[in-house]
């Protein structure tokens, strides 16, 4: 019963991090998961659960989808995809926690230009897209850390509340359904783990909806300072 309990709990603080800002439910699950597990599964898990959440969150802010905004993303998580590959190779050569201390210093680097505002801008382009794209690809790959190049980005451009929680959502989802397919293709699963990600849901779904209304509440100015908080506290966890 205990252990049902904690897993509750964790989704809940999880899904309400993701549904206030579109990102950070792994960053926040998987260590605190990994107390319970070993191995990969709080991984799997997440993934696996981090699936509904996207399409949730895609509802959330569907009136964000047009044919043209579509036509943005694409290249994004293509190149997700494709250097998601280039990203296990990676893995195997160096250490991920190198790869994370990487993240960690742009993740900070992002907030001192947010913070002391030295106008270090990136310009939307298909060429910009692919770019981060490929990052939150290799990161994925090498580590499980998709989520933060595509948020820097994002707040490079200045992406304003709905296009920054869509065009996470999206990417997350395709990247999530493609990695929950290679985990059913590797056996990953088992009925045991089937039952701890139905409750891990739970927890997550009504996180998740608490963090919507909260968002809600939160003009754009009050909705950065909540994705700079999340990231202060995701940039100090890549070296911990």
């Amino acid at each position: 019963m205990d252990i049902i309990i904690y897993i509750v709990l964790i989704g809940l603080a999880a899904g309400i991090v993701k549904g206030a800002s579109g990102f950070g439910s792994s960053l926040v699950a998987i260590p605190l998961l990994s107390l319970l597990y070993t191995s990969t599964e709080p991984r799997t898990m997440m993934i696996t659960a981090n699936v509904l959440l996207n399409v949730l969150l895609i509802y959330e802010n569907r009136t964000y989808f047009k044919k043209s905004t579509i036509i943005k993303i694409i290249p994004l998580t293509l190149a997700g995809i494709v250097f998601t590959a280039l990203g296990l190779y990676v893995s195997e050569q160096i250490s991920p926690q190198i790869v994370k201390y990487i993240i960690g210093v742009l993740i900070f680097f992002a907030i001192f230009n947010k913070v002391f505002t030295f106008n270090i801008h990136i310009k939307d382009s298909i060429l910009n897209r692919i770019i981060f794209g490929s990052f939150s690809g290799i990161g994925n790959g090498i580590a499980s850390v998709d989520g933060p190049p595509v948020v820097l980005y994002l707040q490079g451009i200045e992406a304003k509340k709905q296009e920054f929680k869509g065009t996470l959502a999206t990417h997350f989802l395709v990247m999530g359904i493609i990695a929950t397919i290679m985990l059913a293709g590797s056996n990953s699963y088992t009925p045991e783990l089937w039952g701890q990600i139905g409750i891990l849901v739970g927890g997550l779904v009504v996180g998740l909806i608490i963090g919507m209304l909260v968002s809600k509440r939160l003009n754009e100015q009050k909705f950065e300072k909540v994705v700079l908080f999340i990231l202060i506290g995701l940039g100090i966890s890549m070296f911990l």
